[in-house]
């Protein structure tokens, strides 16, 4: 049976998610899988290697007793920058290891690591990126590109096929972590701007934790907008089915399957034009794009949406169709057919 390393850090992320998805799937088509994480477990994930990290260089050389004790066929790492640190591991163990980097988001490159990207593209058989717009900007940093390719992330969209919950007002909606990239306070403003303005009648439930909500909660209560903008708790599902209309105000993306979600549950969806969520949402055809951190636009095209009943069907529906592109099963089966070309050599 052949052995797979499964490499990712351990804190809770979308890219973890699909590392576990793709291991869990590899398991059931006869590998040998070990899942590793890299310094701790904050997850529900069970039956997994924690690879201390009082440091970088105990997590190499720990990592590198581990795998000359074990001897894996094969590694796939995820996630910057445990990716970096995972090859000079291999580097260190002298151990001839196939290895496939898995990249999920535009990493933000100093000069160094770019320079260690380079100079570990040796120990690199194969890059796969998550989006077009994260394989160029992996490019960049100087790699072999010949060694590249894209498999979109998937979703299971029959999980997706929700039953709406009969409501009074139109409403938006966002799930993300609050953060600076996430940029919920422009649409917090987008809102703001259409109840005082526009005179409005709309609602924004907005989903997440992270470090900008206790901001964006304060800045709702003191701009008396507590009528309008509510802070909920549950899960993705437990919001579509409240809402109209689907937005994400963010900076920067690798590839948003949340937004794949909202087309999947048939709710047109808005999303400001940058790499990974202008590979999703075509413009005025599966959704509505708007200009990175301007409230005015994302207010206009909310409205937009509001307002027409006849937009809102053809882009979810249109939407819909395109998500065949985001399927899980497809992305899988395409992981199952890289990962053979370097176990089976």
């Amino acid at each position: 049976m052949k052995k797979i390393f499964n490499v990712v850090s351990g804190n809770p992320s979308g890219a973890l998610n699909i590392s576990m998805e793709i291991s869990e799937y590899l398991k059931q088509c006869g590998f040998d899988v070990i899942d590793i994480f890299r310094k701790y477990n904050k997850t529900k994930y069970k039956n997994v290697v924690v690879i201390k990290d009082k440091c970088t260089i105990d997590y190499i050389v720990s990592l590198s007793n581990f795998i000359k004790k074990n001897k894996p066929d094969l590694v796939i790492v995820h996630g910057y920058s445990t990716h970096i640190w995972t090859k000079l591991a291999i580097a260190h163990s002298g151990e001839h290891v196939k290895l496939i980097h898995v990249e999920h988001n535009r990493e933000k490159y100093t000069s160094f690591r770019s320079f260690l990207m380079r100079k570990l593209d040796k120990y690199t058989d194969k890059y796969i990126c998550v989006s077009k717009g994260v394989a160029n900007h992996l490019i960049k940093q100087g790699i072999d590109d010949s060694k590249v390719e894209v498999i979109y992330n998937g979703i299971d969209v029959q999980k997706f096929d929700l039953q709406k919950e009969a409501h009074d007002i139109f409403t938006a909606g966002m799930v993300a972590r609050f953060s600076k990239q996430k940029d919920q306070m422009t649409l917090i403003k987008a809102i703001e701007y259409l109840v005082k303005e526009k005179n409005e009648q709309i609602k924004l439930l907005l989903m997440g934790e992270g470090k900008t909500k206790k901001r964006c909660k304060e800045y709702v209560k003191e701009h008396n907008m507590e009528d309008y903008i509510e802070f909920i708790d549950g899960n993705f599902k437990d919001l579509i089915v409240k809402t109209d209309v689907f937005v994400l105000s963010t900076h920067y993306e690798g590839l948003p399957l949340v937004i794949c979600e909202a087309m999947a549950s048939k709710t047109p969806v808005i999303g400001t034009d940058v790499i990974g969520v202008n590979e999703i949402i075509i413009d005025n055809e599966t959704g509505l794009l708007v200009k990175e951190n301007d409230i005015i636009d994302l207010a206009n095209n909310i409205r937009k949406i509001k307002s027409n009943k006849l937009l809102r069907n053809n882009l979810l529906i249109k939407a819909y169709n395109k998500n065949i592109y985001y399927n899980k099963h497809y992305m899988l089966d395409k992981y199952l057919e890289e990962v053979n070309k370097y176990v089976n050599k």
